[in-house]
Order: C-alpha cells, then sequence, then structure tokens
C-alpha cells in the first residue's frame, strides 16, 4: 500500500502544543480532516494519574487551535478519529489506569475546552478484549472500517481488529480476527494502524541525531501473521535535533491514502510535535506530487504578481528524489541586505536549508541571487548589497532537493 522507503512529505513542523510534553499519537477526522495531537498533561504524574490533553491543530499555520483535557485515561500512545452525526469522535485509552496505561478502550465526542473524566456520561462503555487486559489502545481505519486494539495480558501483547459499522459507526465487540505481536519486532513502541489486511507497527528510542535514530516501521499480515514482517527504516526529517517516534494515522484523501507518522523534538521551552506522511499514489510519468502548489504568505513590503506569476511553491519525487520547486515572481522594497521574503507553509517547510540561484533584476553585471528555505519556516534571500539592490526576483528556476 505504501512504499515506506519512498518518498514522504511533511503535515506540521515543530508545533508547540498547549503542554510542554511531548506529544503521543495523531489522529485525523476522515471527513472534515482536522488533526488532532494528544499529549500528557504532566510526566511527572502520568504512570500515578493517566490525565491527557487533545489539541487540535491547524494545519494550515501549525498552531494549536483549541483543546479537550481527559482525565485518568492513560497514556495516550496511539487514538483515533471517527466521525458521527456531523462532528469528530476519537478513540483513546480509558482507565482504570496501571502504570501511566489505560486498561480499557472508550470513545467521545472532542469538545473543545471542556474536561471529562471516566465517570463522564459523553463515553461509550469502557472495554477490554480480554478480561485479564493489562493495557489497551484503539486506531482506527476509515478506508476498511475496522477499530484495532493493542492490548497486552499477562501471556503477552495481541492485536485484535473489530468491524465498525458504516452506516452507524458502531463497533462490533467481536473480534473479526486476532494476533499475536511478532517477537521479531522488537524496541520501544510507539504507535499502529491497520489498513485492509495490513498491520504497521511503529518502534523507536529517542535520539538526539538522525544517524543514531532507530525508528522503523514494521509490516505484518492480518492474513498471514507468521509470515516475517517487513521492517524499514524511517529516513524523514533528518535534520531534527531530537528524534523520538510518536504514533501512527491514516487519512483517506479521495482515491489515495495517507500513513500520518509523527516525532517528537526538542525545544526551549516543553517539546515540538512534528508529523509527517507517506501517500498511496503511484508516480504519474515518473513524476510523484507530494504536496501540490500552495501560495506563499509574503512578508509585508513584498508585492507578489498576480496570475500565473503567483508566487508559490510545491513538493514532487522524480526518481526517488523528492524536491521543493517555486514559481511565481515578486517586487522587493530595493533591497540592499539578507532578507526574509515570505512564510513557508508547515507541509513545505523542510528540516534542512534548501538554496538555489534564481534570476533577479540586472545590476551592473549581477543578474541571480540565492533564495533559501529554512528549518524554521522562512524563505530568505541573499545577494541584495547596497551596490546592487533587488527590485524583483523570479522563482520559477528553483528547483532544490527537500529533506
Amino acid at each position: 500500500m505504501f512504499d515506506l522507503s519512498g518518498p514522504w512529505t511533511r503535515v506540521l513542523a515543530g508545533t508547540r502544543l498547549h503542554h510542554g510534553p511531548a506529544m503521543q499519537s495523531p489522529a485525523v477526522d476522515p471527513v472534515t480532516h482536522e488533526l488532532y495531537l494528544v499529549q500528557l498533561r504532566d510526566a511527572n504524574t502520568a504512570d500515578e494519574l493517566g490525565n491527557l490533553c487533545v489539541n487540535r491543530v491547524s494545519r494550515t499555520t501549525g498552531e494549536v487551535l483549541d483543546w479537550m483535557h481527559l482525565d485518568g485515561f492513560g497514556h495516550g500512545y496511539q487514538i483515533g478519529a471517527q466521525h458521527i452525526g456531523g462532528r469528530t469522535h476519537l478513540w483513546c485509552e480509558a482507565g482504570p489506569v496501571r502504570k501511566g496505561f489505560g486498561t480499557r478502550v472508550t470513545r467521545f465526542p472532542y469538545l473543545p475546552g471542556q474536561r471529562i473524566d471516566m465517570t463522564s456520561d459523553v463515553l461509550t462503555k469502557p472495554y477490554s478484549p480480554d478480561p485479564d487486559t493489562l493495557t489497551c489502545a484503539p486506531a482506527v481505519d476509515p478506508i476498511g472500517n475496522w477499530l484495532t486494539l493493542r492490548y497486552r495480558t499477562p501471556s503477552g501483547y495481541f492485536y485484535s481488529r473489530h468491524p465498525i459499522n458504516p452506516a452507524t459507526g458502531k463497533v462490533s465487540g467481536t473480534p473479526a480476527a486476532t494476533i499475536a505481536h511478532p517477537p521479531s519486532v522488537v524496541g520501544t513502541f510507539q504507535g499502529f494502524a491497520t489498513i485492509g489486511d495490513l498491520l504497521y507497527l511503529y518502534n523507536g528510542d529517542p535520539s538526539d541525531s538522525y544517524d543514531n535514530s532507530n525508528a522503523r516501521i514494521s509490516l505484518v499480515s492480518w492474513r498471514d501473521p507468521d509470515r516475517t514482517p517487513v521492517v524499514t527504516p524511517v529516513t524523514a526529517l533528518p535534520g531534527l535535533p531530537r528524534r523520538e517516534p510518536e504514533g501512527l494515522a491514516l487519512e483517506p484523501l479521495g482515491d489515495q491514502v495517507s500513513l500520518l507518522f509523527g516525532f517528537s523534538g526538542d525545544a526551549p521551552v516543553g517539546r515540538q510535535a512534528s508529523v509527517c506522511a507517506f501517500t498511496s499514489d503511484p508516480p504519474v510519468q515518473g513524476v510523484k506530487v507530494l504536496a501540490d502548489w500552495s501560495k506563499l504568505a509574503l512578508v509585508p513590503g513584498f508585492e507578489g504578481h498576480t496570475g500565473a506569476r503567483m508566487p508559490r511553491a510545491r513538493l514532487i519525487s522524480v526518481g526517488g528524489l523528492t524536491q521543493l520547486q517555486l514559481r511565481g515572481s515578486l517586487g522587493c522594497p530595493n533591497l540592499t541586505e539578507p532578507s526574509v521574503v515570505a512564510d513557508l507553509p508547515p507541509w513545505l517547510t523542510p528540516s534542512l536549508p534548501v538554496r538555489a540561484a534564481v534570476p533577479r533584476n540586472m545590476s551592473y553585471g549581477n543578474a541571480a541571487c540565492q533564495v533559501e528555505a529554512t528549518p524554521s519556516g522562512q524563505l530568505r534571500v541573499y545577494g541584495a548589497s547596497s551596490a546592487h539592490p533587488l527590485s524583483w526576483i523570479d522563482l520559477d528556476s528553483f528547483t532544490a532537493p527537500w529533506k
């Protein structure tokens, strides 16, 4: 379904959540495509209390729009989303909490600004697939209409998948299949997702650099669970200073599907959340569009040309190489020093600097300048000076490798 060794794109770039602790996992409403990130509210009391915060995050700006507090639910290492009755409902662990993890699962509507606990009447009846369940967590497949549970008993870890009625959203308590966790998939477990007959498992430890990261996704067959899982290292975001894998989620996009996977990284205050994605659509004539043309948000003082010359950017993969492309042209306020030209949307922000030469107004033999996309989401221009001021830039020739 997904080429886990192929090109990836970005959904969020370094989002600061409502509380300081790291993101645990993402979920996407399959109808509205709203993005939800769950985190612990206080890492120091997590093992005892299991208090969580669900953040609703803007995919346009990467900012937290609102949030909801969950008291006594668990760790939140995997959540899921359904769209029922015109609103978002979330699946999450449920108490009682044992060593920081929920022992059951439940579903509830997203209620911004509200706080609920295990006595709330908005919860579905908390459920566990085995009377001896020690931990339990949910994931939703909105394409095949499955709820997958990962649970632990004294005998080990297991996965069960339960059919969802697409008309009502109700979930069967009787699993259609149950399989054991593959013994060859080891390491810190970070998330899981089912799509059709495939089970994706996300593992990896926190690391301080790309070079020593062991993040990986393992592919397991529901039909043939004894087959050796296919394990693929996750190479996304090579420039992220700290890389801790955090959760999986599925998003239907018309005839395509995206597999979202998260990372948390360090920030001056608290932790940053980054979300990337693999998409299922094949290349067309060798070119795969990872993110279509988006209008650039110009800094005040710069004037974008209109129509076909409007400044914009996209992300493509050619022969397995991901590239950032810019198009259009803009007028500059007689620049005489390096300046920020525009802000990139989160899904086009690289984790390492990307730079290319582009045409500019002729000035005593100087006909080119450098434009750079930065990990902070800025588009900067270099090459202006008092002797060679910039009055316009043409972006059409900007194509550079993106990571």
